[in-house]
C-alpha cells in the first residue's frame, strides 16, 4: 500500500523528469539551429525531432531517410546512432574540427551542438579529397 507521501515523491519526481526532458530538448534545438544557420541550413529544422537527425545525416553524406532505421526494433536505432557518429565526424571537418569532436558527439550531442553553434566555429565546408594526377607513360 502506497502513501500519500509516496504518491507526492512519485510525482514531483514524474514533474522534474519533465521538467528537465523540456530543458534538455529546447537546449539542443538552440544548438543545432545556430548549428544549422552556420551551416546554411534553415534553422527551423533544428526544433523538429526527426528532421533535425536527417538534416544532420543529409550533411553527413547520407540519405535524410535512413533516420527511419530508428523505428526498427533492436538494431534500428543503433544503426540511427552509428550514423549519426559518423556524419558528426564529416561535419566536424567541415568545421575544422578533429576525432575529439567526435567523441564529443558520440558522448554529449547537446555540448558538441552548442560548441559548433554558438562557438566561434565557421563553416569551412567540407574538405575536398586532394586529385592525384593520373601516372604519365
Amino acid at each position: 500500500m502506497s502513501t500519500p507521501a509516496d504518491d507526492s515523491l512519485g510525482a514531483l519526481l514524474g514533474l522534474l523528469a519533465l521538467a528537465v526532458s523540456l530543458a534538455l530538448y529546447v537546449w539542443t534545438a538552440l544548438a543545432l539551429s545556430a548549428m544549422f544557420r552556420k551551416m546554411g541550413e534553415d534553422a527551423w529544422k533544428g526544433w523538429v525531432p526527426l528532421v533535425n537527425l536527417a538534416t544532420l545525416l543529409a550533411w553527413g553524406g547520407f540519405s535524410p531517410w535512413l533516420v527511419l532505421l530508428a523505428f526498427i526494433p533492436l538494431f534500428g536505432a543503433f544503426a540511427v546512432l552509428v550514423l549519426l557518429i559518423i556524419s558528426a565526424h564529416r561535419i566536424n571537418s567541415g568545421f575544422g574540427y578533429g576525432g575529439g569532436m567526435t567523441v564529443l558527439a558520440a558522448l554529449l550531442l547537446v555540448v558538441w551542438a552548442s560548441i559548433l553553434g554558438f562557438g566561434p566555429a565557421r563553416w569551412l565546408g567540407a574538405r575536398r579529397r586532394a586529385r592525384v594526377a593520373p601516372p604519365s607513360l
